[in-house]
């Protein structure tokens, strides 16, 4: 049996690349992830990150199903995360924008409940982060 690459040797191995060859893995990763090309695309500064931020969080929204138990693989906590980038990269008004109108959703969807969702999505919206 083998044992997994843990963090600190996965950051060095990654350290000693070359930044075109790690260039080619972020750009695999984003392809196969809609919310690391935003991140990417935010770090950028790339405004567009902005707008598809936006529309993948109201996507969340009305996909979730608030029975379910969240965990961090949960689509609507991994887009409730990446406001908090947006914010990181400077676009701290536009990520406190999506969160307020995510959160408008929410309760038209969901109801006004106790969610972490929900408490998360005030957070942003007020920025008492």
């Amino acid at each position: 049996m083998t044992t997994p690459l843990d963090d600190a040797a996965l950051t060095a191995f990654l350290e000693g690349q070359d930044s075109a060859w790690l260039a080619e893995q972020l750009m695999l990763a984003a392809d196969d992830d809609p919310i690391t090309r935003i991140r990417l695309t935010a770090a950028a500064g790339s405004e567009s990150a902005v707008d598809d931020a936006r529309a993948v969080l109201l996507a969340a929204v009305v996909q979730h199903l608030p029975a379910e138990e969240p965990d961090d693989d949960d689509p609507l906590h991994r887009a409730i995360d990446l406001l908090d980038d947006l914010g990181d990269y400077g676009f701290e008004d536009e990520s406190a924008d999506i969160a307020d109108e995510a959160r408008e959703a929410y309760v038209e969807r969901h109801g006004d409940d106790d969610s972490d969702h929900l408490a998360r999505l005030h957070a942003l919206a007020d920025d008492e982060d």
